[in-house]
């Protein structure tokens, strides 16, 4: 006959499940699920979460969960066979003629008779219902300590950005920040770049052979041809 963990493990092992999805589905620790298909019941920690184990297991693989659990209760009684031939011999000893004996060793017998039909009653009683199977443990995370709210982050400006296509030749200043960071005359075909934080002035002398990119959006001409200007460019929140 096959033991009770022979049996799981085999339906187990029929459908093609791990120790690892029987555990997921039941919250039986794979540690005790193992512990019960090798038979090594020692680990498990008490009889009661044993057979609630072992009915839950039997459940969750569509096998009769009180059966199995019967069924360990069986295997695990090896007394209860020689219990019931001392009964027997107990009974016979019982009905011996009177002139084999005194009645002192009849009523020694008697008690002896009763006792162990006792003990087997009580042994039977054990095999009531599983209590439930305590729930796997989980470990709660602590609760995180207050926070103190964070100071509200001032949103910063973005820098001015200014670049400078040159159609033409034309004399050019340019103040970042309040300081002059470049003048001079650029050529045809020049690209010039310039970034400030809080605002960039230029100065043109020919605004009419220029275009302009502000901030990465083209603006276009910033004057006609020939003519001086000065346009001031300033940061964005």
């Amino acid at each position: 006959m096959q033991t009770v963990g022979e049996v799981l493990r085999n339906e187990r092992e029929k459908r093609e499940l791990s120790v690892k999805d029987v555990e997921t589905a039941t919250s039986i620790r794979a540690l005790y699920i193992t512990a019960i298909e090798e038979g090594n019941y020692k680990i498990v920690p008490g009889e009661v979460y044993l057979k609630g184990f072992i009915r839950n297991y039997a459940n969750y693989l569509g096998l009769n969960g009180p059966e199995m659990v019967d069924l360990y209760r069986r295997q695990q009684i090896p007394p209860v066979a020689g219990a019931g031939d001392a009964a027997a011999s107990a009974t016979t000893a019982a009905h011996a003629p009177a002139a084999a004996g005194n009645p002192a060793k009849w009523l020694l017998a008697g008690a002896v008779a009763a006792v162990i039909a006792g003990a087997a009653w009580w042994v039977s009683s054990q095999s009531a219902a599983p209590l439930p199977v305590p729930p796997h443990s989980e470990q709660k995370e602590p609760a995180a300590p207050n926070q103190s709210p964070l100071p509200a982050v001032t949103p910063q400006s973005k820098p001015v950005e200014l670049t400078i296509k040159y159609s033409g030749d034309c004399w050019t200043q340019v103040i970042a920040d309040g300081k002059e960071i470049y003048q001079g005359i650029a050529r045809n075909g020049d690209s010039l770049s310039w970034a400030a934080t809080q605002s960039l002035t230029i100065k043109l002398g020919n605004a009419g052979s220029v275009e302009a990119t502000y901030n990465g959006q083209p603006i276009g001409k910033l004057g006609d041809r020939g003519e001086v200007i000065v346009k001031t460019f300033t940061a964005k929140p």
